[in-house]
């Protein structure tokens, strides 16, 4: 740690206890906590209650509000001594599906500790997204309270489910008042310790294409929805190269994006070689930067259906579709000036004795709607690989666990007093 300013505190990193947060961390990593609808039991129920309880032992003020059945978000509350602005940290409770588990070379669930090139790793599901960052702020803001230190104003754990679904968790956070009181906040995910100040928006839209089934040997007799994919696909690549001529590429998150991802035929039933579907779905995740309006890719979006719609009236090539939003996600920013920043910033020093690198978030995170919805300035930052998450044999070096954790502490400190 260089000599800056943190020597102040540097008493309070003493209670930051480095083994006890990687055993919580393995405790909660070995929690299994993917949330699957089609089997009892299969959500972040267990996991919320096991930090529920571990938080309300430690002496802070916890709450769990359920969001959906079986689904709560968990809130602690640590209150300084004295009158003061509010930091929220942020780490959510599930975690996505391992996929084929025997291609895991570590049981995605057994937080097992390897050594690699001579560094510790833990593997298993959730170590850095975002399980190893939600123990990280944990113990940063037990080590806060344990030391004893004064604290100007107070520091909220919002400890929400489904952030890899909807983000149901933190819009019921937010629609429950929860953030009311939140100045700040930092979200926990696997950035590198990237101080991330800006996130790619997102909308996913779904578009249904009707068409006639009929015999494969006999087209004419109906209308291939397929053909009208095709279309719709080829015009909706020029609208992407469109905007990325016009927006350009973004220093932190490069270039905007208008992916399909999905095309079911036929919607409903067994897909079959020898029949024309009935109809056709496709699915359009598309990607933002500061520069684009939402509302008019949508309408650009519409458009497109529309003149196909012109172009195609009749016959057994047929267009007529219709759009759907299925969610909707805004580009968010963070000053550099921020105070929320500087703190991080300074606390990146401290801890790595270099500058930090500043970057964006590709997707979105729950920080998005704190920005979005309450306009609360929002970093996102934590320990791990970027690329890494939602991968086979997920992993946290444990170094990197550790350090983000004092980074958290101090970035704390410093917003809070300073």
């Amino acid at each position: 740690m260089s000599n800056t300013s943190a020597v102040n505190y540097s008493k309070v990193l003493d209670y930051l206890k480095a083994e006890e947060l990687i055993e919580f961390v393995q405790k909660l990593v070995r929690i299994d906590s993917v949330y699957d609808p089609e089997v009892e039991g299969a959500n972040e129920s267990k996991v919320a209650q096991f930090v529920y309880e571990f938080l309300k032992s430690e002496g802070f003020e916890v709450y769990m509000d359920e969001v959906v059945p079986g689904r709560p978000n968990v809130i602690g509350i640590f209150r300084g001594s004295e009158p003061g602005r509010t930091l929220l940290f942020e780490g959510h409770t599930d975690v996505v599906s391992v996929g084929d588990k025997e291609k895991w070379t570590y049981d995605p669930f057994g937080a097992e500790i390897v050594e690699v090139d001579g560094k510790k790793r833990m593997y298993g599901r959730g170590t850095i997204d975002t399980k190893g960052n939600l123990g990280a702020m944990i113990y940063a803001v037990k080590a806060i309270k344990d030391s004893k230190v004064p604290v100007k104003g107070n520091i909220k754990l919002c400890i929400p489910v489904d952030e890899e679904g909807l983000m149901l968790g933190i819009k019921d956070f937010i629609k429950k008042g929860w953030a009311d009181d939140v100045d700040a906040a930092i979200i926990c995910e696997p950035e590198e310790k990237n101080l991330c100040i800006v996130a790619k928006g997102a909308i996913r839209i779904g578009i249904k294409i009707y068409g006639k089934m009929s015999h494969g040997c006999m087209p004419l007799a109906g209308n291939n929805p397929i053909w009208g994919v095709g279309r719709l696909i080829t015009e909706i690549r020029k609208l992407e190269d469109t905007e990325k001529d016009r927006v350009g590429k973004h220093e932190f998150l490069g270039w905007p994006s208008i992916t399909p991802t999905t095309i079911t035929a036929p919607i409903k039933g067994v897909a079959q070689i020898n029949v024309v579907p009935n109809d056709a779905y496709v699915t359009l995740d598309i990607r933002t930067v500061p520069g684009q309006d939402h509302k008019v890719l949508v309408k650009q979006i519409q458009g497109i259906i529309d003149r196909l719609k012109k172009q195609y009236p009749d016959g057994d090539d047929k267009f007529d579709a219709t759009l759907e939003i299925i969610d909707d996600r805004p580009v968010v920013e963070c000053d550099k000036d921020e105070d929320v920043v500087k703190a991080l910033a300074k606390a990146y020093v401290d801890v790595m004795g270099k500058e930090p690198i500043y970057n964006g978030v590709p997707g979105a995170t729950d920080g998005t709607f704190l920005a979005a919805w309450k306009n609360i300035p929002t970093v996102v930052t934590g320990a791990g690989d970027r690329e890494l998450p939602h991968q086979v044999d997920e992993y946290v070096e444990l170094d990197d666990l550790i350090e983000t954790a004092k980074m958290y502490t101090l970035a704390a400190l410093y917003y809070l007093n300073d």
